[in-house]
């Protein structure tokens, strides 16, 4: 998942789209004319869809970067190749001033099948193919290599840059890939579209820590018992050696760390993917705010009767007697308490977790 739906993400075409040359040199810059992506169509789209996994940014005002020129294309067809040579010099006047810049492609493409207006911007790198051909002679068969310029490479890693862009009525949302800056995005294509990070490491933490509770407490029964019970340590102290949590294999690498054997169910993982994507953080590098990943100081047990036993965790680390909790083949529990003494021992209308006990049967009336 990632900005749009799957299932959005899966009907979306390219209604028009238009590539100009782009370049570290002012010699490199060219601008063009609307091109026919007919036939092709599924190469550009395939490239849409990779950039909809990327890091999630909103824009910064009404009238900052990329905005305007994409509002006046959504209200106004007649104006898209204009606009779209608008927005290339204006790419270019950072871009080439950049370190590690390339020469390529600049793509606009004009979206349909979403119910808001939408756009892709592709900045491609120029590629160096070489294409060899067979020649039989002397029943000896040779190869002879020629190379081939200015192609576009059927693979993310020839984005250098790219950012989806859905419009509405508040600004819009975009989900932006940059091949230089994973964990964010260059500051001259941050100011080039006008953006800044929808959630800050705070923010994204936070939701992080929401979408794991929200899918380990529906999965609680199903959950083994050292997993149910050690996750949010797990998750403490992976983090400690974390700055970031990529999308793809990094997560399942971190899933893995933190729920050992049980992230391979694939049902707990989809609804890891489906709370990520409902917190909006699906598709994103998560940078860590290690500050909002505290390590449990309690341990609470609960019994089919309903019983608390709640005790400061560092009575496990410890290794102590005081609490011993022996568990048989058949689900039940034996729970030994050895204490120095009991402080208070009454009866009350309070639980546990501070709220009124609950009581049974009906009251009188």
């Amino acid at each position: 998942m990632g900005l749009l739906d799957e299932s959005v993400l899966n009907g979306i075409s390219i209604q028009r789209m238009i590539f100009h040359i782009v370049g570290p040199a002012d010699e490199d810059f060219q601008l063009m004319d609307e091109i026919d992506a007919g036939g092709f169509e599924s190469f550009f789209l395939e490239r849409i869809r990779e950039t909809n996994i990327g890091n999630r940014f909103r824009f910064i005002g009404e009238d900052a970067g990329v905005r305007p020129s994409l509002r006046s294309v959504s209200q106004d067809g007649g104006k898209f190749v204009q606009r779209s040579k608008d927005l290339t010099e204006m790419f270019q006047n950072g871009h080439k001033g950049a370190p590690l810049s390339s020469k390529g492609a600049f793509i606009v493409a004009q979206l349909g099948g979403l119910s808001s207006p939408a756009f892709a911007l592709i900045k491609f790198d120029d590629q160096k193919v070489l294409r060899y051909q067979q020649t039989t002679t002397g029943g000896r068969v040779r190869a002879k290599v020629t190379e081939v310029d200015n192609t576009f490479i059927e693979d993310r890693k020839a984005m250098q840059k790219s950012a989806l862009i859905v419009l509405d009525g508040t600004g819009g949302n975009l989900a932006v890939y940059d091949r230089a800056n994973k964990r964010n995005v260059t500051e001259y294509f941050k100011t080039f579209l006008g953006v800044k990070r929808l959630w800050t490491p705070a923010d994204a933490t936070e939701r992080l820590i929401k979408s794991l509770s929200a899918s380990a407490a529906l999965f609680k029964q199903s959950m083994p018992e050292e997993v149910k019970r050690n996750w949010r340590r797990n998750l403490h102290d992976v983090t400690r050696s974390r700055d970031s949590i990529e999308p793809g294999e990094d997560l399942n690498v971190f899933g893995g760390q933190i729920f050992g054997p049980f992230w391979q169910d694939q049902n707990f993982r989809k609804d890891v993917e489906r709370e990520l994507h409902k917190n909006r953080i699906s598709g994103e590098t998560i940078e860590i705010d290690k500050s909002r990943i505290r390590s449990p100081q309690v341990r609470r047990l609960r019994t089919r009767e309903n019983i608390w036993v709640i005790y400061p965790k560092q009575l496990d680390d410890a290794g102590t007697a005081v609490v011993k909790v022996d568990r048989g083949s058949d689900g039940s529990a034996t729970i030994t308490i050895r204490t120095q003494g009991i402080i208070d021992d009454e009866l009350s209308n309070e639980s546990p977790d501070g709220g009124a006990a609950r009581t049974r049967g009906r009251s009188s009336e």
